[in-house]
């Protein structure tokens, strides 16, 4: 008769390889976490770039409008007419047409 040696299997392999996944798996996480990150902070900056554009550009706006504010004024327009030989009238007249202007 015959004897083998039978060896059990070592109960160590078995927490070893769950060791090697749970430390990959961290270093996964980790490396995951760095480039989210990295991605996020780019992210913010852009934000603020775009956010301070549209803080100057709403500055702009507001230049351009109280300059047409400026150029539209009656006070203006009557003294540039005035420059140009206008004159104010004394009475208004309405005229209306005895005949129709188009037909219905």
């Amino acid at each position: 008769m015959v004897i083998k040696n039978i060896k059990p299997k070592k109960p160590k392999s078995f927490f070893r390889s769950i060791v090697t996944v749970l430390i990959i798996s961290i270093l996964s996480i980790s490396l995951a976490r760095v480039v989210l990150a990295n991605i996020l902070a780019t992210s913010g900056q852009q934000l603020a770039a775009a956010n301070q554009k549209v803080e100057i550009l709403n500055e702009e706006n507001q230049k351009i409008e109280n300059e047409i504010s400026k150029l539209e004024s009656l006070s203006r327009v009557e003294r540039l007419a005035k420059k140009k030989g206008f004159v104010k009238t004394k009475n208004v007249e309405i005229l209306s047409p005895n005949v129709p202007i188009a037909n219905k």
